[in-house]
């Protein structure tokens, strides 16, 4: 009896388990800066849709077939992508994983950086002020520049940083980008 009872119920466990899996593997456009900060994907793939992004050498379009037709969208028209819980943003037909949210906000990007005997995939930051502002590399330099206007925040940065590479310095146990919460304290 308690067999008979297994067998039937591990079939609909395992159809549960894999329309969570599916779910959490989602992947869609966001046309909008809208639907971004709304979390509201414009298109959402599911079952056998797909979603693009990337051709050789770095296309300026995203593929999506959805409901079985595809359609083509311009990088330069839409403001980006979700794919397996990770947002990204495109800015000049690049896409930038959007790591870092609150406040200040911190991307990533990977690209090939020549090292030895060839190049070698390394993951650079970047910061821009808000998601409709020009994404930057994340120098001290780029940083003044950008909020001259809270002093505050300039020298702060200029104190707890002592070069480019530690502006990316992430706070594990409070689970955020050391510079972001700096922001968070001092731009007023």
């Amino acid at each position: 009896m308690k067999a008979s009872k297994l067998m039937i119920l591990v079939p609909f466990m395992a159809f549960f388990i894999q329309s969570a899996v599916a779910n959490g593997q989602s992947a869609g456009l966001y046309l909008t800066l809208q639907d971004y900060m709304n979390h509201k994907l414009s298109y959402a793939t599911a079952g056998n849709d797909k979603l693009k992004v990337s051709g050789l050498l770095g296309s300026n379009t995203v593929v999506l077939t959805h409901d079985g037709k595809k359609q083509v969208f311009a990088k330069s028209d839409i403001f980006g992508y979700s794919k397996d819980g990770l947002d990204f943003r495109f800015f000049k037909n690049a896409e930038y994983r959007i790591v870092s949210s609150k406040g200040i906000l911190i991307y990533t990007r990977t690209t090939l950086v020549q090292e030895g005997k060839g190049p070698k995939p390394t993951e650079q930051y970047y910061f821009s002020s808000g998601l409709s502002d020009p994404i930057q590399p994340l120098t001290m330099a780029n940083i003044k520049g950008v909020y001259a206007k809270h002093p505050k925040f300039t020298y702060a940065v200029e104190s707890l940083f002592k070069n480019d590479g530690d502006l990316a310095a992430y706070d594990s146990y409070n689970k955020q980008y050391k510079i972001a919460w700096l922001y968070s304290q001092n731009a007023n």
